[in-house]
């Protein structure tokens, strides 16, 4: 059921990422790369809360500084796997649509982004401590 969660929290803020760039690169031109990076920034706020509170919800889940720490260094690392794929498509196959690289570029992120947060960031703790950012948000 995790995974499903995962996936319609995904696809919800894929939609958000998606029109974010093409909008950004079709209607102010911006490049590819920086337009994939503004739609995944937006997106990637609105995707911790809903993992945190509804994706790998265990017991009482609130938004945690230390977990929102952890996703925005995760995210690092999905999102350079992201522009890593959108930059190579574009230099590789200029000729492909600029959606199609954004959509190729989304589906190699998705696989980081799930794995480092079922793995690292969203992980229960055994032992409260053991998490050095324990506060949470209230």
């Amino acid at each position: 059921m995790e995974v499903a969660r995962f996936f319609v929290v995904a696809m919800a803020g894929l939609a958000l990422d998606l029109a974010l760039a093409w909008s950004a690169a079709a209607l102010l031109g911006l490049p590819l790369w920086l337009a994939a990076v503004l739609g995944f920034t937006v997106a990637a706020g609105a995707n911790y809360a809903a993992h945190e509170l509804w994706t790998f919800r265990t017991g009482l889940r609130r938004l945690s500084a230390g977990r929102a720490l952890r996703y925005g260094v995760a995210l690092t690392a999905t999102l350079g796997a992201r522009v890593a794929a959108v930059a190579a498509l574009a230099a590789r196959a200029p000729e492909t649509p600029a959606l199609a690289i954004l959509g190729a570029g989304a589906g190699v992120s998705f696989c980081v982004n799930y794995l480092v947060s079922k793995h690292l960031v969203f992980r229960t703790a055994v032992d409260p401590k053991e998490d050095a950012f324990t506060e949470t948000w209230p």
